[in-house]
């Protein structure tokens, strides 16, 4: 979605927009990825990425693209807006791996809403057994 008038956020600079994120197709396949239209049982909300929104559990928040216009398959990886904009803090394939530090902070461990204390940060977000099958062989600190 591309609307700097309903979304002023999107006339800086340093963004490219459209927001532009990619999976692989076992990825964006597996049975743990969902396209979601809904939540709650009610139709989904403009601020949780309606009509159309990409959810995929064992990865990192922002692999979940919201507001869903267009679904292009490609034979090369695509460059997503956070690859464009930091290539040294983001990678292609963002799964959720406590071993990777961000740059600038510690993913060892995190706070989960509504908690007070923080807690050990699970490989693949508590996945591991579902998806590490997609993983095999690669090197997950390098392939972050």
């Amino acid at each position: 979605l591309n609307d700097p008038e309903r979304m002023p956020g999107q006339k800086e600079p340093w963004y490219t927009w459209p927001y532009a994120e990619g999976l692989r197709l076992d990825e964006a396949m597996h049975d743990l990825t969902l396209m979601a239209t809904g939540v709650y049982g009610n139709p989904l909300p403009p601020q949780n990425g309606a009509p159309l929104r990409l959810a995929v559990p064992w990865k990192y928040g922002f692999k979940s693209i919201k507001s869903i216009v267009r679904i292009t398959l490609t034979d090369t990886q695509p460059t997503s807006l956070w690859m464009a904009a930091a290539p040294d803090e983001y990678g292609f394939y963002a799964n959720v791996n406590p071993r990777v530090d961000h740059p600038r902070w510690s993913q060892a461990d995190e706070r989960r809403i509504g908690d007070t204390g923080r807690r050990q940060t699970l490989m693949f977000n508590g996945y591991a057994d579902a998806v590490a099958s997609l993983y095999t062989g690669m090197d997950l600190r390098k392939f972050y």
